[in-house]
């Protein structure tokens, strides 16, 4: 192993999520740990580029069964929007609806938002991912609750009127 194979080693072990590392073999013996108290390190901004274009999927329009009953009976009733534009996750995580338990949520049905505006945070790995809208336009709905755990590519946010 020569010391550009063993610097990489040491970055990518730095940046996961591993406290110890060992490795043994006839020719090297390594063994790495980190301390406990070093602060937590955050997503680097390639991984955070990589993932951007996965975000957002378009879609022209949007078809949902509901079930609604009404004096015992049940009757379905479909709904379809037109130029809606779905936000997903560009990450596996657990969502959150606010920058914190106190504050209110981002964003709710019927508000009128602006490119950039965050709408979600997805926390992965302790590292908060603030999901930010790429449209301007109305939040038609918000598809997942606080403290959800959130797969890729699950839709977040469905905005209308987009512009």
């Amino acid at each position: 192993m020569n010391f550009d194979q063993i610097k990489e080693l040491i970055e990518k072990i730095d940046a996961s999520s591993l406290k110890v590392f060992e490795l043994n073999n006839d020719l090297v013996s390594i063994k790495m740990s980190k301390n406990d108290s070093a602060p937590v390190p955050t997503q680097p901004e390639a991984a955070r580029q990589a993932i951007e274009p996965q975000r957002v999927e378009s879609t022209s329009s949007i078809e949902r069964s509901v079930v609604v009953s009404e004096n015992g009976k049940q009757a379905e009733e479909t709904e379809t929007l037109e130029n809606v534009h779905e936000i997903t996750a560009p990450i596996v995580g657990t969502s959150y609806l606010a920058s914190s338990p106190d504050k209110p949520p981002f964003v709710k049905a019927g508000d009128k938002i602006e490119k950039g505006q965050p709408l979600v945070i997805i926390e992965a790995m302790k590292v908060m991912n603030e999901i930010k809208s790429d449209v301007s336009g109305t939040v038609h709905k918000v598809l997942v609750e606080d403290g959800q755990p959130i797969e890729f590519g699950q839709p977040l946010v469905q905005i209308t009127d987009t512009e």
